[in-house]
């Protein structure tokens, strides 16, 4: 099998701000990874875009600040991993990108200056979300895993939606050979 057209895959994770713990959402490659005997057809992400928002879609409101010339931050993290992400002990955790399963990270953090609750100015200096992957990485996994982490300083319930461009591809030597490495 040559490479196929380009696809979409889409997943959104709702963050719970009340106890500020990861969520995670499972995301089913079963329909497009298969690791047959004979044939096997991998999948390729080729780029990730993310976008942080509230149930309507718009920029997630932040607390008003306590007084004049105090400064609220909120944060939200995010990240996609090839393998379930456990941290029992830190629910509050994150995959970071150190870990060979982890494939995507982003950070945002918003900031609202005035003493009501306002979207106030958004910035992602923390940790720049990858838009454009060279090669593309390559899942050999039936699944994939979207979590995210918001902070009680929103105002409201902050949802992470994720949208990866894809590729199937057959497995060869050589990438199977990528995949060992990456440690899938």
């Amino acid at each position: 099998m040559a490479r196929s057209e380009t696809f979409f895959i889409r997943a959104q994770v709702e963050t719970d701000v009340t106890s500020e713990e990861r969520q995670e959402v499972e995301i089913d490659l079963g329909a497009y990874v298969n690791l047959g005997l004979k044939q096997s057809t991998l999948l390729r992400v080729h780029s990730i875009q993310q976008q942080i928002c509230d149930s309507q879609g718009l920029v997630p409101t932040i607390d008003g600040a306590s007084g004049a010339g105090v400064h609220r931050y909120a944060f939200c993290n995010s990240a996609i991993t090839t393998k379930r992400y456990i941290d029992t002990a830190d629910p509050k955790s994150m995959p970071q990108l150190n870990d060979d399963a982890t494939m995507y990270s982003a950070a945002v953090v918003g900031e609202n200056a005035n003493t009501d609750v306002d979207n106030g100015q958004y910035t992602h200096d923390t940790d720049i979300a990858p838009q454009h992957m060279m090669s593309g990485y390559l899942v050999g996994v039936d699944n994939l895993y979207l979590y995210a982490a918001a902070d009680d300083a929103f105002a409201e319930t902050v949802f992470v939606n994720v949208l990866l461009e894809c590729t199937l591809e057959s497995a060869t030597q050589s990438n199977a050979v990528a995949l060992a490495l990456s440690q899938q």
